[in-house]
């Protein structure tokens, strides 16, 4: 059974980098109605994601961001997702950093 990470980096991946932040922010939604409607979901995707939806849409305007406990697993992806927007002018150069700082491998779970 296909778990909802892989669902979403597989659509991610898919995409126009000009379309990413906002296909993120729609996934957030989604996911915030199926949580509001007890509908189950895999929580520890579902925060990860949520987490690395927060961070694209708020996280690289600010220099100071909450760490974020997120599985190793998705790491890697969400860098390369950061530095595909960063390299194609998604997100300001900083954004790269902020990640490092806010997705820190301290605050990586099994």
């Amino acid at each position: 059974m296909v778990q909802l990470f892989e669902k979403f980096a597989e659509m991610v991946e898919k995409l126009p980098t000009r379309a990413i932040v906002k296909a993120v922010q729609l996934e957030r939604q989604m996911l915030e109605t199926d949580l509001a409607q007890k509908r189950s979901v895999p929580m520890a995707d579902a925060r990860s994601i949520m987490a690395f939806c927060d961070f694209l849409q708020h996280g690289p305007s600010i220099t100071r961001v909450s760490r974020v406990s997120i599985p190793i697993q998705h790491l890697g992806f969400y860098r390369s997702t950061v530095k595909r927007l960063v390299e194609n002018g998604e997100l300001p150069y900083q954004a790269g950093e902020v990640f490092e700082h806010s997705f820190s491998s301290a605050m990586l779970t099994a």
